[in-house]
């Protein structure tokens, strides 16, 4: 439900909620801490003196699981701020039937498009995927050796579940070197490729020769976008305890982590 109050009670709860979702919960180990594991209640309450609107999650307790805020701008536009659900009420749709509120609201508020931006090596693109959000580009974290992406929804057109990554950003993105991440039972490699018209049949030739080198099926768990070309990269280690992978602009502010995708 849309919280019209504006208080400080609401706005504490509201800032402990982001902080038990963004405290927990990163797909992969080592990333640095999200921004809403540290939000004060003092910077909830100015947000909402500013405008921005608020839905709440509530369990069958009464008890609040989730919220997500929402910045509504004079061009038809409204921006997702802090989509958070508690780890006890995870896998139960919390987080979409958030957006499908926030949705209704900007619709009945005449906005044209909803937009957000999301980390890529967090894992937030492929649920934004799936409610119909398009990857419109790709941009280094401006504070954090993280990737984002920008991703954005037309409201006017009809809801439908898009596949990640091709179903949800024009292809390509990226128009220079990559390399592309495939892990199997014996560790985990990625190959130079670089951008083309067919990129699932590109990553399906590439699936065949990161096999033999990973010791049976490749599984595809994304792609980088480099400054120059780079040769392969391999490693024994799951996926997930490779640096290289896990936040690849640690290694190298010139990288951007396009894809990730799950194990």
């Amino acid at each position: 439900m849309e919280t019209r109050e504006r208080g400080p009670a609401l706005a504490e709860r509201t800032a402990a909620l982001a902080r038990a979702a963004f405290s927990t919960g990163d797909r992969y180990p080592g990333l640095p801490p999200a921004d809403g594991s540290a939000e004060t209640a003092g910077e909830v309450l100015a947000e909402l003196a500013r405008g921005t609107r608020l839905w709440t999650a509530l369990d069958e307790h009464g008890d609040a699981v989730g919220c997500v805020r929402a910045v509504p701008g004079p061009d038809g536009t409204w921006a997702v701020r802090r989509l958070a659900v508690v780890p006890r009420a995870r896998g139960r749709s919390v987080g979409r039937l958030l957006m499908r509120a926030l949705e209704d609201g900007a619709r009945a508020d005449g906005a044209a498009r909803v937009v957000l931006d999301a980390v890529v090596e967090r894992g937030n693109p492929p649920f934004y995927c799936r409610l119909g959000y398009r990857t419109t580009s790709h941009f280094p974290g401006p504070d954090k050796p993280l990737s984002e992406v920008h991703m954005e929804k037309d409201l006017a057109a009809p809801d439908e579940e898009l596949p990640y990554p091709w179903g949800g950003e024009p292809v390509p993105l990226w128009d220079g070197p990559m390399r592309v991440w495939f892990s199997g039972p014996h560790g985990t490699v990625a190959l130079p490729a670089e951008p083309g018209p067919a990129p699932e049949a590109e990553i399906a030739v590439l699936a065949e020769r990161a096999a033999r080198r990973v010791g049976g099926r490749a599984r595809f768990r994304g792609a980088d976008g480099l400054t120059r070309p780079a040769g392969v990269l391999a490693d024994p280690r799951p996926a997930e305890a490779v640096p290289a992978f896990v936040l690849p602009r640690g290694a190298d502010r010139g990288v951007l982590a396009l894809w990730r995708a799950g194990g």
